[in-house]
């Protein structure tokens, strides 16, 4: 066990256990979301080097200055903890709030100033210092600066709930830079793209596929969407009539838990995996269940695509 010093007291870290973990198991306010090491929410200082694996994706002044992600850090010392304070976030207000299913709600935030971002990236969303929770874009870049999010009810979630009953048209939320690569890239019009999402994890793979269609994309485009019932298949009547429309892009929405004869039976990554065993030259984008995302991957990589065409986000459960 490792003794943590934040804030001038002292808490207990077990072994394997993360910082992250251990603070907030011993109700210390700290600010976290996507608990992947993604998002950057929960980074904070020490007084010694962290290990590399605690500092993955941060920049080299970052690193000098011994910041690390609190999710990822599994100590095996004491260390003094230290709190950063700045972190650079705009305001949007809220001009559009509507449901997308009985779960899901589609937020629309709108910038006073042009907001930069790529399609399939995410922001982190701050209700308080201690409530900050990472959400996928599922637009495009607009002259009207508006960006669109999907955001589905947890009976515990803290953002979630306050987001579904009490934020109102008008009110001001605080939004952070884009980040993630999980994008579409107008260098590669002509190739195929196989994208599978998982509930809320469909968010990012809409703005994908429409900004692929803004760009002309010539390729073929398949989408997989899945869900345990047929009802979080929430955008299923918009992505089909979106499949009618152009040649090249197809839909297929799948259910894991019930008889269906509207969808196709099963988890959304084995029908995609098993209709396309071959995916060399593809690209693959991945977002949802985090375990989902995990063995896609890893099965996409042993269909035949290259390493440096996955693109993945995992989603985090308890938002």
């Amino acid at each position: 066990m490792s003794i943590l010093k934040y804030r001038e007291r002292e808490y207990s870290c077990h072994r394997g256990e993360t910082i992250l973990a251990a603070l907030l198991r011993q109700k210390v306010d700290l600010s976290y979301g996507c608990q992947q090491g993604i998002c950057q929410t929960c980074l904070l200082r020490s007084n010694i080097r962290p290990p590399d694996y605690a500092q993955i994706n941060l920049t080299n002044n970052q690193r000098s200055k011994n910041c690390f992600l609190a999710c990822q850090w599994q100590p095996e010392e004491d260390i003094t903890l230290m709190p950063i304070e700045s972190r650079d976030f705009v305001n949007a207000r809220v001009v559009s709030k509507s449901l997308l299913s009985q779960d899901v709600l589609r937020l629309t935030l709108e910038f006073h100033k042009p907001f930069e971002f790529h399609a399939g990236q995410f922001v982190n969303l701050k209700k308080s210092e201690q409530v900050i929770r990472s959400y996928s874009i599922a637009s495009t870049p607009n002259h009207s600066n508006t960006v669109e999010f999907h955001i589905r009810l947890f009976n515990k979630g803290q953002f979630s709930q306050w987001a579904f009953n009490e934020l109102a048209l008008g009110d001001v939320l605080l939004v952070s830079e884009a980040k993630g690569n999980c994008i579409y890239s107008s260098e590669y019009t002509d190739e195929s793209l196989l994208l599978i999402g998982t509930g809320t994890g469909l968010a990012p793979l809409l703005g994908i596929v429409t900004d692929a269609f803004e760009h002309g994309h010539s390729g073929r485009i398949h989408l997989f969407h899945g869900s345990h019932y047929s009802e979080g298949l929430y955008l299923n009547t918009k992505l089909t009539q979106l499949s009618e429309k152009y040649e090249n892009f197809y839909y297929s929405g799948c259910v894991s838990r019930e008889a269906s004869a509207a969808f196709f039976n099963g988890r959304a990554n084995d029908k995609a995996f098993s209709q396309y065993p071959d995916l060399k030259g593809w690209r693959v984008f991945v977002c949802g269940n985090p375990e989902m995302v995990k063995d896609s991957q890893k099965r996409a990589f042993l269909n035949g695509a290259s390493c440096g065409h996955i693109f993945s986000d995992a989603f985090v459960l308890n938002q």
